[in-house]
């Protein structure tokens, strides 16, 4: 009998033990640790084949004053700025789950923070030939980009905005797909910049985040031959009013002087 009730005393104990341990290590306890990110927000600029990203931040530390962002592969920190909250340490990009994160250290002080990051970026715009099923002009091209919440924090508002190289247009939008239920992307103008925006919600650790466009390049042949067209066009219709014309001047030439 007394062995019975110890066996059933320890097996009881080791359960408590487990239940402990999971508590210990659940997910939202393990997502605490690591704060917030209330909003990321992105601007892309091509830089040739290359991106310049700034991305503007508010997080939430955790209670030791640690923010963790984003990094970018391929892609190297080039400045930030400090715009909310008192930053103790440089940034350091460490490895957190495998994937490389930049950690800001603040003040601990229970407030958000906020500052902006610039990023240089290889190879954002590079060009692929585009694959379409019909006929199509020449010189369209494919532009791919993945944005990877490489940070161990969910990220609950984010938003990018993908500028159109200069001397393209935009054929169109590949991914995300269109929709008729909800609204999918944005297409817009901000600083003479033709863009293409995304937002989405609750990017967990590890998601992304794909745009794929297609890009057209006029040729300059293109444009001489429509120019010369719109030439003519023009040409041909004054020659066709000549008469009109001739007839007015003859009608104002032979007024009297005072009705003139």
């Amino acid at each position: 009998m007394l062995k019975h009730l110890l066996k059933l005393s320890l097996k009881n104990l080791s359960r408590l033990s487990l239940v402990g341990a999971t508590l210990a290590l659940s997910p939202m306890a393990l997502a605490e640790s690591f704060g917030s990110i209330e909003q990321y927000h992105e601007v892309i600029y091509p830089s040739g084949a290359d991106a310049k990203i700034t991305a503007d931040v508010i997080a939430m530390p955790n209670n030791e004053g640690w923010v963790y962002l984003p990094a970018y592969k391929k892609g190297s920190l080039t400045n930030y700025e400090v715009l909310g909250g008192t930053l103790l340490e440089k940034p350091i990009e460490q490895a957190i789950h495998g994937r490389e994160a930049i950690l800001y250290r603040f003040e601990a002080d229970g407030r958000p923070v906020a500052l902006t990051q610039t990023f240089d970026v290889g190879k954002v715009y590079k060009e692929k030939k585009a694959k379409l099923k019909y006929s199509h002009p020449g010189g369209v091209t494919r532009v791919s980009y993945t944005f990877v919440n490489t940070s161990p924090s969910t990220i609950e508002k984010f938003s990018t905005q993908f500028s159109v190289p200069k001397g393209t247009e935009l054929y169109g939008v590949v991914t995300p797909k269109w929709s008729k239920k909800k609204k999918t992307f944005e297409i817009g103008e901000n600083d003479g910049w033709k863009e293409v925006s995304v937002e989405r919600s609750g990017v967990s650790a590890g998601d992304e985040v794909e745009l794929k466009v297609r890009l057209y390049r006029p040729s300059p042949m293109i444009k001489w031959v429509l120019w010369s067209v719109v030439i003519l066009l023009s040409g041909a219709l004054l020659w066709k009013r000549r008469d009109v014309l001739s007839e007015n001047n003859e009608s104002e030439s032979s007024l009297p002087e005072g009705q003139k």
